[in-house]
């Protein structure tokens, strides 16, 4: 059974046995994990969907400094997990991917600023902004690299992550002078 279908059965099971009731207290994130066995960071993500509202606020206030802290040491310590020479090896790969969700990233950014009727420029812009965003994906070969291929997922994320964070901030920089086909660029303006 998948994890996600665990969860659901637990959760289900809980509420009709009365040991949890909606809007009462969820367990502790520890807890949680345990009683789900999935890792620490599934449990702490299924504790922050259950919170709302003012509590929600109050966690946020007090977490925010912590994340700001912990997020670095997270990397730091994937980093320590990622031999170098294994980066070579992934780097064509991770480049290609690289390329594609750069063009995907484009093409969400012109969309969405579309949508709102920004202009061709702002449209390129809001894509560039994009580019850069994929720390995620070592968030998820973390969760990976315990698995038979988990090395090879790690370095993969790992250079996709680096390629992006440079290309992401070149393309900002130089947003206004990529060059919009004209097919594109009377679209926008209609």
């Amino acid at each position: 059974m998948r994890t996600h279908q665990l969860v659901l059965q637990w959760i289900e099971g809980q509420l009709s046995s009365g040991q949890l009731a909606l809007g009462g207290r969820l367990p502790a994130e520890r807890a949680l994990a345990e009683q789900l066995q999935v890792s620490s960071a599934i449990g702490a993500f299924l504790v922050g969907l259950a919170l709302s509202g003012p509590v929600q606020h109050r966690a946020t206030v007090l977490v925010e400094p912590l994340r700001n802290l912990f997020a670095p040491i997270f990397f730091l310590f994937f980093s320590f997990g990622i031999a170098p020479r294994s980066l070579v090896d992934v780097l064509l790969p991770a480049l290609a991917l690289a390329v594609v969700s750069a063009a995907t990233k484009m093409l969400s950014g012109w969309v969405a600023a579309g949508r709102s009727g920004i202009g061709v420029r702002g449209r390129v812009r809001a894509g560039t902004a994009l580019i850069a965003r994929g720390e995620f994906s070592i968030v998820i070969a973390s969760l990976g690299v315990s698995t038979v291929d988990g090395a090879d997922l790690g370095a993969f994320a790992a250079a996709y992550v680096l390629i992006t964070a440079v290309l992401g901030p070149m393309a900002a920089k130089y947003a206004d002078r990529i060059p919009v086909p004209a097919r594109l660029a009377s679209t926008a303006s209609t």
